[in-house]
């Protein structure tokens, strides 16, 4: 909640602001507000200005006042005549109140007079203006004044109440691991079309396991049910009813308890404290009830964060510590800029530590000034010998690479909602550094694991996982996994990866004589496209899974990926709002694939053309078309990317991939298998062309839906 001090009035009750809202807000849906702002005891000035300010993670749409029809039309009176301009911008000085509609007022309203404001009006054709599209109990809308010449000064800060929308989605949830006879959860989560927590009316029935019990007390947004499977395997459950068919991730039935089980957690993400959304309570709740996490962390930007508010930050992450199949992490995003080391986030064993900020950029309370640490090497100095884990993120600022200390630093994100981040990883492991990899959300719409990016305000893609394999849920064996690396990372979905060369895990390092045998096993949670085996930041041997599909359907793949640059949401942004064109012939149906948001997509359908939005942060994107035609027809696929032809026929026998460096990005065009892949695999592999020193050896998986997996690295040192 921190931020730039505002003057008070020197009369509180000057000026008066009332709001009249819609009985109830749907996130993402159009409606209509009207504020009133009163001059009670004082006029307001010519050339006077007021705001209206939301916070940074809101995607409401911008007020205008320039088409009536349009969303977001905005229509401003006043009581007496008075000129007015109107500007929408973005004001640093305020963070995290960032997003600004201004009113300047050309003439003088006197003291009785008043400026009335109708957001989303609808008289001349508007559908209205849509609010933000993350649920919230007390969304936040400050209006400020500012007279000539004067400070600035808030009059009102508006709470609304922002509600999901109907279900559209349906995800099963289960334990990765299961031992045979024990009884564990299924959670059926229910999403509105930008996932947050819906309702459904239907009775969902479990499939594929014994119900032990009634489904237990329903969550916001969630059905549980205690079940049971008395045989061992690998298996996914479903639920039935009226809802489409859904299944659940792969689960591993054992026979007796293995040696680790795989758990799931999302360790990046804030809240009202920092610059994001929902309270740290909201935060810790919705990871652990509605996403189904085993563990989480708060990472609120350090230079927010107020002494009174990270107390609140660690009583909070020690409640929620303390329930049961749940850890919760203390922790902090230290956010310098990229120049004096970048983003980092600090991960802390106990329920208190002092709070290190790398300033007071938005803390008005200096009297801890000297606690700063504004350079990363001030904070290696601070931590060198402290029980703390540090891990390294693209993000807002992102962490320059150069300024890194390996006893401290172990992992690297590899994906969250700014972008898919594989650079990062590279250039970690190009530079010899031994990290792990994981992914989040860096979200700060208060939804860890799963975070959406909503109308692309501020974020590109959904949120990922780090997935951890442990004998036991601990803080203790969380910390001493990821510390170990031995970790992996998702665009979200919950893929059972295991990669090892013989003993060794994802993580560990030891030297060899010859090149080791590196295993692994997939469990995907749809079928398996691609395994690619690295050494380093080199690729040395890939499996092709739909090669191997003998008969080629009509179906047709246009996918795409690409970052304009590398960084943070802004940076990486790439647009391929395209068409494709068949020259005879008709598409009979077409899908959208790997879309991240309901704004994007096919928008046009046509018999010999189809036209999409897409915006892609290092992710793909893409659409499936159904084509009947002659082999001589010919699909024309144009963006503002890469544009390319390819032959009906030639798809036939081979794929089209164009790539592209500079910025890297690349166009692939490819006739989907009639019967696609398993899901799951099993692989070997060597490297008889090793380095001399370190060798780090990873994996990286490709899911036919566009889901990814990055395992952490096995470390081989050769003599």
């Amino acid at each position: 909640m921190s931020g730039m001090p505002l003057s008070p009035l020197f009369d509180a009750q000057a000026f008066h602001a009332q709001w009249k809202s819609p009985e109830q807000v749907v996130a993402g849906l159009p409606a209509t507000w009207v504020v009133t702002i009163s001059a009670l005891q004082q006029a307001m000035p010519a050339h006077s200005r007021i705001a209206l300010v939301w916070r940074w993670p809101c995607d409401w749409d911008a007020p205008q006042c320039q088409n009536p029809q349009g969303l977001g039309y905005t229509r401003i009176k006043t009581s007496t005549e008075c000129a007015l301009r109107w500007k929408n911008y973005r004001s640093i000085d305020w963070h995290p109140f960032d997003h600004v509609f201004e009113i300047e007022l050309l003439d003088r309203i006197e003291k009785g007079q008043y400026i009335e404001i109708t957001l989303g009006d609808t008289c001349f054709g508007s559908p209205g203006m849509r609010p933000q599209t993350f649920y919230e109990t007390a969304a936040l809308i400050s209006i400020r004044f500012q007279s000539v010449d004067q400070p600035w000064c808030e009059i009102d800060r508006y709470e609304q109440h922002i509600f999901a929308d109907v279900a559209h989605a349906w995800t099963l949830i289960a334990p990765t691991d299961v031992v045979a006879g024990e009884v564990f959860d299924v959670a059926l989560r229910i999403e509105d079309q930008w996932c947050n927590p819906a309702k459904i009316s239907a009775q969902p029935q479990i499939d594929g396991a014994a119900w032990v019990g009634q489904s237990a007390q329903p969550i916001e947004g969630v059905v549980v049910w205690p079940v049971r499977i008395d045989r061992c395997g690998t298996l996914q459950l479903s639920v039935s009813g009226a809802l489409p068919l859904v299944f659940s991730n792969p689960i591993q039935v054992h026979s007796h308890q293995p040696k680790n089980k795989i758990f799931w957690g999302d360790i990046h993400g804030q809240s009202l404290v920092g610059c994001g959304a929902r309270t740290v309570d909201d935060y810790f709740s919705h990871a652990k009830d509605f996403a189904r996490l085993n563990f989480s962390s708060h990472q609120a930007n350090c230079f927010l964060v107020t002494q009174d508010e990270w107390q609140e930050t660690q009583e909070t992450t020690k409640k929620f510590n303390q329930t049961k199949d749940f850890v919760a992490l203390l922790g902090l995003e230290w956010s310098a800029s990229t120049e004096k080391g970048g983003d980092r986030n600090l991960y802390f064993s106990g329920d208190q530590a002092p709070i290190t900020r790398c300033s007071h950029e938005y803390v008005m309370d200096i009297t801890d000034l000297d606690s700063d640490l504004p350079t990363a090497p001030d904070l290696h100095r601070h931590y060198q010998d402290k029980d703390v884990l540090i891990a390294l993120h693209v993000g807002g600022r992102t962490t320059d690479l150069s300024q890194f200390n390996p006893a401290l630093e172990r992992l690297v994100e590899v994906h969250s909602t700014h972008a898919t981040s594989e650079w990062f990883y590279f250039e970690a492991l190009s530079r010899g550094y031994r990290v792990g990899v994981i992914a989040g959300s860096d979200g700060v719409d208060g939804r860890p694991g799963t975070s959406h990016p909503g109308h692309q305000l501020v974020r590109n893609v959904r949120s990922g996982l780090v997935a951890v394999p442990m004998p036991n849920l601990s803080r203790h064996e969380l910390l001493f996994a990821l510390r170990n690396r031995h970790c992996y990372a998702t665009t979200g979905e919950r893929i059972r990866l295991n990669f090892h060369a013989g003993l060794y895990e994802m993580g560990a390092e030891f030297k060899a004589m010859h090149a080791p045998s590196l295993s692994c096993t997939i469990q995907c949670t749809a079928p398996l496209e691609s395994v690619d085996f690295f050494r380093g930041a080199e690729i040395i041997q890939t499996h092709h899974f739909f090669d191997s599909c003998q008969e080629k359907s009509n179906r047709v793949r246009i996918a795409w990926k690409g970052a304009t640059r590398p960084g943070n949401f802004s940076k990486a942004r790439m647009v391929w709002d395209g068409s494709v064109h068949l020259s005879n012939g008709r598409f009979e149906s077409a899908q959208n694939y790997a879309m991240d948001t309901p704004d994007e997509g096919i928008s046009v359908f046509l018999d010999q053309r189809i036209e999409w939005k897409s915006r892609t942060g290092g992710d793909w994107d893409g659409v499936i078309v159904q084509v009947n035609a002659d082999p001589d027809a010919i699909l024309t696929i144009t963006t503002p990317q890469i544009s390319a032809s390819v032959g009906w026929g030639e798809l036939s026998a081979n794929h089209l991939s164009i790539k592209d460096v500079d910025p890297l990005r690349e166009l692939e065009v490819l006739r989907l298998p009639q019967q696609m892949p398993s899901s799951n695999g099993e692989f070997e592999f060597k490297d008889d062309a090793y380095k001399k020193g370190w060798n780090a050896y990873w994996i990286r998986v490709r899911q036919s839906d566009g889901h990814m997996a990055w395992s952490s690295p096995i470390f081989v040192y050769f003599d």
